[in-house]
């Protein structure tokens, strides 16, 4: 960042540019050193120009008991500021922020309205399929139940109940299939 320059108005007191003067000719070197370990080199000139400039707008200069301890907690007070600053900033400017790649854990109304109608098809063809072909299907994926307890369930083997579920699913996907062609 340039430095950037204080203006000195006509009706500013000659006390205060004496004072600031002497401020800086006195106090300026270990502010820079004092702002550099805080903010870094990069940050340090503008962070002290700030502090001074703060000085004079404070108005009250005669107010205030130490000068040089005014000037250090300002400096403090800055390089904090901007610290958090750079903190956020990342965040809230970066170009490919992780905003940009987050979606929205709800599928799209288009997602919803697709998903419904292979739904509804599916339930049809599951209709046209024989009650037992359907019902052990439904047991099988709906319900969870495992193709043996299906099977003690019906007094078929477990065989015929994993035949009915690839027939069924076979046929849903089928129906699936000639639709959507």
């Amino acid at each position: 960042m340039p430095l950037r320059t204080i203006e000195l108005h006509a009706d500013m007191p000659n006390r205060h540019i004496r004072l600031l003067d002497f401020l800086f000719q006195r106090h300026n070197k270990e502010l820079l050193v004092f702002a550099e370990q805080r903010a870094g080199r990069q940050h340090a000139e503008d962070l002290v120009q700030d502090a001074y400039l703060r000085l004079l707008q404070h108005g009250k200069t005669d107010a205030i008991d130490n000068h040089r301890a005014y000037l250090y907690r300002i400096t403090a007070n800055l390089s904090g500021d901007l610290y958090r600053r750079e903190q956020i900033v990342p965040f809230v400017n970066d170009e490919e922020s992780e905003t940009d790649t987050l979606t929205c854990p709800k599928p799209q109304p288009d997602a919803v309205a697709e998903s419904r109608e292979r739904l509804r098809i599916c339930l049809q063809a599951l209709d046209s399929l024989p009650e037992i072909v359907r019902t052990v299907f439904l047991l099988h994926r709906v319900d969870g139940l495992t193709y043996p307890e299906i099977a003690k369930a019906f007094a078929i083997p477990p065989r015929t109940v994993e035949r009915y579920c690839i027939k069924a699913l076979a046929h849903c996907s089928k129906s699936i299939s000639q639709d959507i062609d």
